[in-house]
């Protein structure tokens, strides 16, 4: 086990320290390997902090679109039963405090600092041996992430996979349930070109007993992929649209007449073990209905094999003040200004239904800037035709696609007016000041995009 260490003098030396590991959530043409994504290097760093990770209960969840989401639900769940809960999410959009949240609390920048400081010896000993076998970023934040989640002695500990599933570095933990969100077409040069060779991956978190639910899936292969997989490693099963029954559902919404009126949803629902009548949640688009009721399907699982004691209040008081940021977040009224993560043609279709659901008979003036590695043609293709105008950036990242490419493809596909800006926050003003009061400006497109606006916005700098 490690020894306490050394911290680090200031939040940015850690960085500049972090920042020195492998990342693959920025590199792009990476094998999807054993070599590259090893489970052995995370246990060895584990191992070194005590393992952390055996400390709390846990449920871990993967998926493709709306994994965040549901475990932010779960998590605010617990709290209001009164169940210290950790939650462990990636990426981060402002800072990687983000990453390792304790009821609702990104852990402070000095317990970072200090955290980090206690894997510093052993770090840079494995990058002066053999650099391959030294902790990469994200197992880095993800052991730390589990460690804050022991010294702040929670008894649960929700876990989103960061990619994939079988290698995930997340994959270590040991979990009361696995949840499943809806899976898609995402990260095809590393999980697989078919949507069922994708859910095999996903699949690879499930574990022999351990009760799986699944949210529903739009496509027919991956449920079939990930029954068969629950099936062949004896995990019991609910899932979403067969045990778990939304049974109304109606939308608030906020026309231009109206642009104070309450949004969010109105459901109800029923599981094996209750029913639940007349929830709220403040989430927008149909969407997240259905993740509410994956987190609460997953509630009740855990309640009826006796994993825990939840009331019926508590998950209503949970569902009701869960926010989660940069998914179909509204961060102003007049004009409406919405940011959003959505880099697949799946999550881009959702923001668009919920836009026009929530905040009906407006215009959208929409930003867009995405990863080169996203299928951004198809995304384009659903987003251009709807939009009054079209304002393309990039994100400062080696990953971002081309605006002049993405601006083309913009035209092809429709769109009425484009306007390439490079900057992601100068894209969001420019994008409100074409809106008019009773308008949207939306930007979307990607989590870095997402970030350098939500960063800009909460620096007062868009207006």
């Amino acid at each position: 086990m490690t020894a306490p260490g050394h911290p680090f003098a200031t939040f940015q030396e850690a960085l500049d320290f972090l920042e020195k590991a492998i990342d693959y959530e920025k590199r792009t043409a990476v094998k999807y390997t054993d070599k590259n994504f090893n489970l052995s290097r995370m246990n060895a760093l584990l191992a070194e902090l005590g393992d952390p990770h055996r400390a709390y209960a846990v449920v871990h969840i993967g998926g493709t679109k709306g994994k965040g989401t549901t475990a932010a639900l779960i998590a605010r769940c617990l709290q209001k039963q009164g169940y210290r809960t950790g939650i462990h999410t990636s990426p981060h959009l402002v800072s990687v405090c983000e990453r390792m949240c304790v009821d609702g609390q990104p852990i402070s920048e000095e317990e970072f600092c200090r955290l980090l400081g206690t894997v510093r010896d052993y770090i840079e000993r494995k990058r002066r041996q053999v650099r391959d076998d030294a902790p990469t970023y994200f197992e880095t934040t993800t052991a730390l992430a589990f460690k804050h989640f022991r010294e702040r002695a929670a008894d649960w500990g929700i876990v989103e996979v960061g990619l994939g599933g079988r290698l995930d570095s997340t994959n270590v933990v040991q979990p009361a349930c696995c949840v499943i969100t809806p899976i898609g077409l995402d990260h095809m040069d590393k999980l697989g070109d078919t949507v069922d060779k994708i859910a095999g991956e996903k699949a690879g978190i499930f574990k022999p007993g351990v009760p799986v639910v699944l949210a529903r899936q739009a496509y027919g292969e991956a449920l079939r992929v990930l029954r068969e997989r629950a099936e062949l490693t004896g995990c019991p099963r609910w899932e979403v649209d067969r045990e778990i029954v939304i049974t109304h559902s109606a939308p608030l919404t906020a026309p231009p007449g109206e642009p104070d009126a309450p949004l969010g949803w109105r459901f109800s629902l029923c599981t094996p073990l209750r029913s639940y009548e007349n929830l709220f949640t403040p989430l927008l688009g149909a969407h997240q209905v259905e993740n509410c009721a994956a987190a609460i399907g997953t509630l009740d699982m855990l309640s009826a094999r006796g994993s825990l004691k939840i009331s019926p209040e508590a998950v209503r008081e949970g569902i009701a003040v869960c926010r989660w940021p940069a998914r179909v977040e509204l961060l102003r009224r007049r004009p409406a200004f919405v940011l959003d993560v959505a880099h697949t043609v799946e999550s881009v279709r959702a923001l668009l239904e919920a836009l026009w659901t929530h905040l009906p008979g407006r215009t959208l003036h929409a930003a867009f800037g995405c990863s080169a590695d996203k299928n951004w043609r198809d995304m384009l293709g659903l987003l251009a035709p709807r939009c009054a105008d079209l304002v393309i950036t990039r994100a400062a990242s080696h990953r971002a696609a081309d605006p002049a490419e993405l601006a083309q493809a913009a035209r092809q596909a429709g769109a009425a007016l484009v306007e390439a800006v490079p900057d992601a926050a100068e894209a969001a003003r420019a994008c409100l000041r074409r809106a008019g009061p009773d308008d949207i400006a939306c930007v979307s497109g990607s989590f870095f995009v997402a970030g350098e606006v939500l960063r800009a916005w909460q620096r007062g700098e868009i207006a």
